[in-house]
């Protein structure tokens, strides 16, 4: 099963996201938070959490830009009456953390303001997962702190799944990039050279 997709986004319009991971274009339904947020990345390469959906008469490929994303939308299809695509409008009408925020706190008319909403379904989404989302979204907060946040994290996830102990990989790209850091470099170009580095260093 796929977990994720790692590659440079050639596509981030709506609800659609196209991620070409080198000799493959792959082509997702993902929210409009998630959207944007490639979209800022450019061409730089993103890991992208994915979820497929398999009919008899298709098969659809969901992206997520966090693993506390995919979460919640694994949660919401299990809840009756609600299907991927109506879990990707609700995730796509508010973001992540104000979504839990107003299920824990039982909030039924923010809920209900959410497109592809109703207050019968809000009421069905709050007996169904208040108490159950806030673990997975402070676990992953917690992750990406522990690895530096920001390009740092994604230079690190990059690196485990290549094999690499999370730990060292960590140390290896704050060691790289305080290297880097007064060679007047762009972005771009310092987190390319920090991760080849990296990989010398850890290999």
């Amino acid at each position: 099963m796929f977990n994720s997709l790692t590659g440079e986004v050639s596509h981030a319009i709506g609800t659609t996201l196209r991620l070409n991971t080198g000799g493959v274009e792959w082509q997702l339904e993902a929210s409009g938070g998630t959207v944007a947020e490639m979209a800022r990345a450019g061409r730089r390469r993103v890991r992208v959490f994915v979820y497929l959906h398999h009919r008899e008469d298709a098969m659809t490929l969901y992206g997520f830009a966090t693993e506390a994303e995919r979460a919640v939308f694994l949660e919401l299809i299990k809840i009756s009456g609600i299907g991927p695509k109506q879990a990707i409008r609700i995730l796509s009408g508010t973001s992540l953390d104000s979504f839990v925020s107003m299920l824990e706190s039982g909030n039924l008319d923010g809920l209900s303001t959410i497109p592809g909403l109703g207050k019968k379904t809000a009421q069905k989404i709050v007996l169904a997962l208040q108490g159950k989302l806030v673990s997975a979204s402070d676990r992953e907060q917690s992750e990406g702190a522990e690895d530096g946040g920001g390009a740092n994290a994604e230079l690190v996830v990059a690196l485990s799944e290549m094999g690499f102990d999370r730990k060292a990989a960590r140390e290896a790209i704050e060691r790289a990039m305080g290297e880097l850091e007064q060679q007047g470099l762009d972005n771009a170009a310092r987190e390319q050279e920090a991760f080849r580095r990296a990989i010398i260093a850890l290999s």
